[in-house]
Formats: structure tokens, C-alpha cells, sequence
């Protein structure tokens, strides 16, 4: 498997194919004298943020702070995901997770007060 071709940035549905966004990073472990190993995918706009620029990173983490978002990206252990064709499937509910904590919040302050998005 190539992980950046077969995972990053392909879509990320939970175990009841809701759309949780995409994946945003690849954690992996080293270990010395072991081979790498992949623990976890990260989905969270801060890291998608720190892949463009750290300094652009640190920013956004800032902001989302300042409104009371936490910055902190959601990992989702390794075992627990399917690679699809197109698609990543979690083995977790992503109304139970912090991974949707930015889209509902844009959803509220954001989306909500354009007139007519009701």
C-alpha cells in the first residue's frame, strides 16, 4: 500500500457512512531497529493547516482557540479503518467524536446567519 496515494486526503466516512471529512495526516511510530509503522490517521483542519505552512498552522490553532474550538486533531487508531478505492471507512460514529467540532461550529456561526440558509 502507498499511504499518501491510498489515504491521505481521501474521503473519511464513520461506520455509518457519515461524512467526516478527509484525511488529513498519517501518524507513524519508530521504533530503532524496527520497521515504521503506521498508528494513526489525523483528521483536523489545524494539521491540514501545518502540512501548508507551520507558521500558517499555529495561526489557525490561534483562532480556533480564541472562539473556543479546540485545535486538536482527531486520531483514529490505524486498526480501526477500511482503504477503499476513493474512500477511508472509521470504525467509529463521528457524531461522537470531536472530528465534526469545526464543520458544526461554521454550521451555527456561520452558515446560520447567511439570510435564506435555513
Amino acid at each position: 500500500m502507498e499511504l499518501v496515494r491510498d489515504c491521505l486526503d481521501k474521503q473519511l466516512d464513520d461506520s455509518g457512512k457519515r461524512r467526516m471529512g478527509r484525511v488529513d495526516g498519517i501518524i507513524l511510530v519508530l521504533e530503532p531497529d524496527r520497521a515504521p509503522r503506521v498508528a494513526y490517521i489525523e483528521v483536523g483542519v489545524t494539521t491540514l493547516m501545518n502540512r501548508l505552512s507551520s507558521r500558517v498552522g499555529r495561526k489557525v490553532a490561534r483562532w480556533m482557540r480564541k472562539r473556543g474550538i479546540s485545535p486538536d486533531p482527531f486520531r483514529i487508531p490505524w486498526g480501526k479503518l477500511k482503504i477503499g478505492l476513493n474512500q477511508v471507512i472509521a470504525d467509529v460514529e463521528a457524531e461522537k467524536s470531536p472530528a465534526l467540532e469545526w464543520e458544526l461550529w461554521l454550521r451555527k456561526r456561520v452558515i446560520g446567519r447567511i439570510p435564506g440558509a435555513k
